[in-house]
């Protein structure tokens, strides 16, 4: 059985989703606020667009980092970016963006394939823990994100 995985994650984040694709469209601040789970990242400045590329160092709970390249193939400001992964995985990665009156449904559909030898090998028997690794991370990006943005935005509704 191969390493492929597919993971689909959703995030509801209580701010303008031109905020949203700010965070999630510039890895290279992966590390300034998801420090736990991406530990470096250098490449290529500004606005997502097809061509630009970062490289990351990442890791979950598990013992292993994992070094792969975020290429974009495709960005439509404020709705999605569409990245290539090249390195330990490979496969593709898709932020989706709604916006939600004023708050921002943001969904991943990440597909990569592992490359890193011992994770490769462990698939067939580990794929749940490393689903639970996974799951891990994005856990701690929803939570980072709010921090980022500013936690949950003032409650201005009456009771």
């Amino acid at each position: 059985m191969p390493a492929e995985y597919r993971f689909l994650d959703r995030w509801v984040v209580p701010h303008a989703i031109d905020a949203v694709y700010d965070v999630v469209g510039d890895p290279l601040s992966y590390p300034e606020w998801w420090s736990d789970v991406f530990l470096s990242a250098e490449g290529d400045s500004g606005p997502p667009r097809a061509g630009n590329r970062t490289t990351v160092v990442a890791r979950g709970f598990l013992p292993y980092r994992l070094r792969f390249s975020l290429e974009t193939t495709a960005a439509e400001r404020p709705t999605r970016i569409h990245s290539r992964l090249i390195g330990d995985f490979e496969g593709s990665g898709e932020w989706r963006l709604r916006d939600d009156g004023g708050t921002t449904i943001c969904e991943l559909d990440w597909r990569p394939i592992v490359n890193k030898a011992g994770v490769r090998q462990l698939t067939p028997i580990l794929r749940p823990l490393f689903r639970a690794n996974h799951n891990w991370t994005m856990k701690r990006g929803q939570q980072h994100i709010l921090e980022r943005l500013g936690g949950m935005p003032p409650d201005t509704g009456a009771s």
